[in-house]
């Protein structure tokens, strides 16, 4: 009888383990998902022409404004990743150098409920 109390509370045990480890492994993939996109876009930025052959800071805050709309309604999404978008871009000139910007966005998580801020630096003509 005793061996038989035992013995259930050792599978209890293990279920709850394995439910912890159920959880944890998932939380991981996610957040391995969030650094996968915040690359995606941090390249797509780097690389966007458009954005790079802006003259001022007027047209990379215009251009900004459309990479939100083309990297939420298309990139993304049609990269895999789903229940993530972008939130924001924004575009600061670095120091007094108008050439150079640090590009800063946000990804939503729709899935987890958070955001992550990600920066990237690009040279402008």
């Amino acid at each position: 009888m005793i061996a038989l109390a035992i013995l259930a509370g050792f599978l209890t045990m293990g279920f709850a383990l394995v439910i912890a480890h159920k959880k944890m492994s998932m939380e991981v993939s996610r957040v391995s998902e969030i650094e996968a996109v915040a690359n995606l876009v941090g390249g797509f930025i780097r690389q966007d022409r458009r954005l790079l052959d802006c003259k001022d800071e007027e047209e990379v805050s215009s251009r900004l404004s459309e990479l939100i709309a083309i990297l939420n309604d298309d990139y993304i999404s049609n990269s895999g990743f789903a229940g993530t978008e972008v939130s924001t871009i924004t575009g600061v000139p670095l120091i007094e150098d108008d050439e150079i910007y640090t590009i800063s966005f946000k990804l939503a998580d729709n899935l987890a409920r958070r955001e992550e801020a990600y920066h990237v630096v690009v040279s402008i003509r």
